[in-house]
């Protein structure tokens, strides 16, 4: 039973994170104007990224570090720079295979937040390719490392920011596991966390629920053995990964989990009848469910909306950003 359970569950997940997110590219150009933001540019015709709150940079890599693109979005609030107030930070992750895009083109992140006292930094997390969030244990790549030990001090040092106490972290799927692997990861540096449908507990049924995890990630879909390494041999490290396996290391943050069940019927039904992005969501609100009892159980704040029908992508991630974004904004001091 445990062994087709297994076999289900990785056919699922590998049709449907192969399915989910969205790589389109877009012509950059700079326009005449000058970003607040060392090497910044404006965005020529890019009406999810609108000048001048929304601008790109890159930011600058060591040669200890590799990535695949140091290109960010930021968006900051409409007075920025008109006073000497510093702001709060939001960092938003992308899914898979999404990249620093993402959250302009899919998420409609300017327009949610153009009128809000925060600023929004979208890093890239493997350039159309799943990074999961995750230093590689081949070496290949260094996502954690680059992320919070080089473009968060980084980009808090050029912009006037709020820092300690005044930072948030969201994204879904993918995303969603970053944003709790990062704040578990480095405790007391992000006062709130925000998972869309993420994947947030990959030991929710401990060594059973990490295997098939594993295989579906030889596919490119979930951390295979190039991220994380084998969990029979190397189980130690996926639990070091695992947020559900670490949840005293989230006491004084404030966490917050969206996901649906994967069954037609919600707001959003524009999909066809069996399409996978049905089918991966059952396996996301176990994780979800997990991760949400634990947390409880540790006596870390959590609020849950697991709102039924709906599939695994944006319509209902924007969703689920919508329900989080008050608290988010609450946990950073901003009413």
């Amino acid at each position: 039973m445990k062994h087709a359970l297994a076999c289900g569950a990785l056919l699922l997940m590998t049709i449907a994170f192969a399915g989910c997110g969205d790589s389109s590219s877009t012509t950059l150009l700079a326009k005449g104007q000058t970003p607040p933001f060392p090497g910044a540019y404006y965005l020529e015709d890019e009406a999810a990224c609108p000048p001048p709150q929304c601008f790109e940079a890159s930011i600058p890599v060591p040669e200890s570090v590799s990535i695949t693109d140091s290109r960010v979005r930021i968006i900051v609030p409409a007075d920025y720079g008109q006073s000497g107030r510093a702001w709060p930070v939001l960092y938003l992750l992308h899914d898979a295979p999404g990249d620093f895009r993402s959250w302009t083109e899919r998420g409609q992140a300017h327009a949610t937040l153009k009128d809000l006292p925060v600023i929004a930094v979208m890093p890239d997390g493997g350039g159309g390719a799943p990074g999961w969030y995750s230093d590689w244990e081949d070496g290949s790549f260094q996502w954690q490392s680059y992320h919070m030990e080089v473009l968060l001090p980084y980009v808090e040092q050029h912009l006037q920011v709020a820092g300690e106490g005044a930072r948030a972290i969201a994204g879904p799927s993918m995303g969603g596991y970053g944003a709790m692997h990062y704040s578990a990861s480095y405790p007391g540096r992000f006062k709130a966390a925000a998972g869309f449908s993420g994947a947030v507990d990959f030991l929710h049924l401990d060594r059973a629920s990490a295997l098939y995890a594993f295989l579906a990630g030889i596919t490119g879909v979930t951390p295979g053995p190039a991220i994380w390494g084998d969990p029979v041999t190397n189980y130690a490290r996926w639990q070091q990964q695992d947020p559900g396996t670490r949840v005293e290391q989230l006491l004084g943050t404030r966490i917050f989990l969206t996901s649906g069940n994967g069954l037609p019927g919600g707001p959003h039904d524009n999909l066809p009848a069996g399409a996978p992005e049905y089918a991966i969501e059952p396996f996301l609100l176990l994780m979800n469910q997990s991760f949400a009892n634990t947390l409880t159980a540790a006596g870390v704040p959590v609020e849950t909306l697991f709102y039924g029908p709906g599939y695994h992508n944006w319509p209902y991630y924007r969703d689920g950003f919508a329900w989080a974004l008050p608290g988010l904004l609450r946990a950073m001091d901003i009413e």
